[in-house]
């Protein structure tokens, strides 16, 4: 049996599946409408609460986790992309450049996704809780990039998928697995992620949880 090496931390994963049900949910509510709308915004709250945990959490979590780790600049993770897709790719035990890309596409796109639907309406029941404090035109707008921005989420999320299938058929690597357990195969040259420092975790998590407070204390 291969000897696994500690990559994800606890936090992260719950983040990780956590932010996976709400995105299936928001897409599935939002699509239906009708009284979905208001668990929909909810929702959408409890999804913003996420983004700000992942925020500070890359700044403050363990090595892995950080930011830090896996962000790299374009030229390079271009290089490294093309090295992944013919198939001679260095072994990343966390986040791959391509895939640290990925995470913070998805990250400014969510929370542009949750910005715009803070003062949309759906001209039925359902206003955003900042709807009235913006024009007409600035909700119209909120509204369209909404309908946007959900559309290149979902291309985006598809081909993370396509990626998840193409490195386990193409590198054996475990990286849903390594999602529940927050373990992987260690080949050889892997440095354990550090523990989770408690004061660290726990103002991350008030931080979160302040703001999803604050906004499911506004009235919709």
């Amino acid at each position: 049996m291969a000897t696994m090496v500690k990559v994800w931390d606890l936090p992260t994963r719950i983040f990780h599946w956590t932010l996976v049900a709400l995105f299936i949910f928001l897409i599935v509510s939002g699509d239906l409408g009708g009284n979905l709308i208001e668990w929909h915004f909810y929702a959408g709250y409890m999804l913003s609460g996420l983004l700000v945990f992942r925020l500070f959490w890359g700044i403050a979590g363990t090595s892995y986790a950080r930011f830090s780790s896996f962000v790299r600049d374009p030229i390079h993770t271009l290089g490294y992309t093309g090295r992944m897709l013919r198939g001679n790719a260095e072994h990343h035990y966390g986040h791959n450049p391509a895939g640290g890309m990925m995470v913070i596409a998805l990250i400014v796109l969510l929370a542009l996704q949750v910005l715009s639907g803070l003062v949309t309406t759906d001209d039925i029941l359902w206003d955003g809780p900042f709807y009235s404090m913006v024009s007409d035109e600035t909700a119209e707008l909120g509204g369209e990039i909404h309908e946007t921005v959900q559309l290149i989420l979902q291309i985006m999320v598809g081909l993370h998928v396509l990626a998840i299938i193409f490195h386990k058929v193409r590198y054996r690597d475990p990286l849903i697995p390594a999602m529940l357990h927050g373990n992987k195969p260690d080949k050889g040259n892997a440095v354990s992620r550090d523990s989770v420092r408690v004061v660290p975790f726990l103002l991350v998590v008030l931080l979160a949880a302040g703001w999803t407070s604050y906004l499911f204390s506004l009235p919709l």
